[in-house]
């Protein structure tokens, strides 16, 4: 593919795919729910499909409201949230508004005109600063209760990612016995659970990844028998496998002292940085394109370093390839998910990649390739 490295390309076909795979092993009672924060570029090619997306910010409500997401298929949640950005998710007919705090709900009540109502859900906290207490749970029902615009769907639970099966099956256990009782005490029409279970997502398999759903099977047969209609809210684990990452060899060198052969790419750790926060110590899925068609036979090792002025931005410490020259591709495997907005993009002023979705083997560009000097000076 002959455009200017790095870019990423987004695989709308396998999002698809991996949505429906994920939905075919859930149970009747639970719908799938996409956090856009994982990655907003595959909303071009999922939004029309049969989920909920839930959005953090409202920036990421200005991406839906741009692609035209439908406002019944939208979760807005996060963490901080103001009164002008409360109404806006009212006025735009946001289907669900999560409730983090007392102040979230004062939001609400303030916003919502008198003839108008409001689906929200509440936000378990687990020990952490985002969610309510148990008091300040009870608070809010109270508050709910008398006024009749507000309608409560749930609880919402979340306590982070790359968990193993034995704690997401005790969280399970935990938020049912939670909800059940909460149900009792305040005599609630309460019917759903908002869940984020964190399934881990293998970045560094080099074999089939498609594979990667056992926890899911268990987590389905867990809830399956529950009295609860369950939300289940994944970001990674649905959008990691739909993505690669195509990065150009600049330059080669050998260290004949320590015996080190040296790939220098144009991009680096400012685009690629979220194979679990664990670069350099494994070795990602990678790709040898070479630039003229043929391959040596022969293979090296090599340390892979990324473009930036700092040590740290090293990508793997020894990778075997076929014998490299300058102007040869790497195409990262597994990066659908965060490297697209969590890398240091502003460090040296390096231009932004440019962004393509795929259907088929149609590409379509998405974003342009941006240049980040006009934003630091």
């Amino acid at each position: 593919m002959d455009k200017k490295t790095p870019y990423y390309v987004f695989d709308f076909d396998k999002a698809k795919k991996r949505i429906e795979t994920i939905k075919s092993l859930l149970p009747s009672n639970a719908k799938l729910c996409y956090a856009i924060k994982a990655n907003a570029f595959l909303l071009h090619g999922i939004k029309n499909e049969d989920l909920l997306f839930e959005v953090c910010s409202e920036g990421e409500l200005e991406i839906c409201k741009r692609l035209k997401v439908a406002p019944e298929k939208i979760v807005f949640s996060g963490v901080m949230k103001d009164f002008q950005m409360v109404k806006k998710a009212i006025e735009y007919g946001v289907k669900t508004i999560t409730c983090e705090s007392i102040s979230h709900l004062d939001h609400l009540i303030n916003a919502l005109g008198p003839t108008q109502s409001q689906e929200i859900i509440l936000r378990l906290t687990s020990g952490n600063q985002f969610g309510m207490c148990h008091e300040d749970i009870k608070k809010a029902i109270e508050t709910i209760k008398s006024d009749k615009r507000i309608l409560l769907r749930g609880i919402h639970f979340f306590t982070g990612t790359n968990k193993k099966i034995k704690k997401i099956q005790e969280e399970v256990t935990f938020i049912q016995d939670y909800c059940s009782k909460l149900k009792d005490d305040f005599e609630l029409e309460m019917k759903s659970i908002e869940y984020g279970p964190g399934f881990a997502f293998d970045y560094f398999c080099q074999d089939d990844f498609s594979n990667n759903l056992d926890d899911l099977k268990v987590f389905s047969q867990a809830i399956s028998a529950s009295t609860f209609n369950w939300t289940i809210e994944l970001g990674r684990f649905i959008a990691s496998p739909c993505g690669e990452y195509y990065t150009k060899i600049c330059d080669i060198k050998n260290d004949s002292v320590n015996e080190i052969n040296y790939i220098i790419i144009d991009g680096g750790i400012n685009h690629i940085n979220y194979y679990g926060q664990m670069m350099a110590m494994k070795v990602p899925p990678i790709e040898f394109i070479s630039s003229d068609g043929t391959e040596k036979n022969e293979k090296i090792d090599y340390m892979l370093c990324g473009s930036l002025c700092t040590t740290a931005d090293l990508i793997t410490k020894k990778i075997t390839l076929p014998q490299a020259k300058i102007g040869d591709i790497l195409k990262f495997k597994n990066i659908g998910a965060y490297s697209i907005t969590e890398g240091i993009y502003l460090f040296l002023s390096h231009d932004l990649p440019a962004v393509y979705g795929k259907n088929s083997d149609n590409l379509v560009e998405l974003r342009p390739i941006f240049e980040t000097n006009k934003l630091n000076a």
